[in-house]
């Protein structure tokens, strides 16, 4: 009996980590609103690895331009459950246009920081 307790231990303790290695996968999508500088965005979270839709996760978007890092001191922005699974919208405001970096913050079933580039231009 303690071995068949003993292997049931060691699956349970190896499935654990395995599925907390799967990375995000961010695709994001804006649109510039009728306010200059101020899009409406949607994102899409998935795992890396399964292709899976993440919901129920709490996402976080840091914009910054890396060619003047810190020099834009914009706040981050949550991003809200959507319509579809794996499905979130957000709002921001930008100070200008250029390439910026958005830092993707994911906390919750998966675990990830994802930073993707995109240039908005008018």
């Amino acid at each position: 009996m303690r071995t068949v307790i003993a292997g049931m231990a060691v699956i349970a303790l190896s499935t654990g980590p395995a599925l907390a290695k799967d990375r995000a996968a961010v695709k994001i999508e804006c649109k510039e609103t009728e306010t200059s500088l101020v899009y409406d965005c949607a994102l899409h979270l998935s795992g890396k690895k399964s292709g899976k839709p993440v919901e129920g996760a709490k996402v976080a978007v840091k914009p910054d331009m890396p060619t003047m890092p810190g020099a834009h001191n914009i706040r981050a922005v949550e991003a809200k459950p959507a319509d579809k699974p794996g499905a979130y919208g957000f709002k921001m405001k930008l100070d200008m246009y250029g390439i910026w970096a958005l830092k993707v913050t994911v906390t919750g079933p998966l675990r990830d920081i994802v930073v993707q580039k995109i240039e908005f231009r008018k």
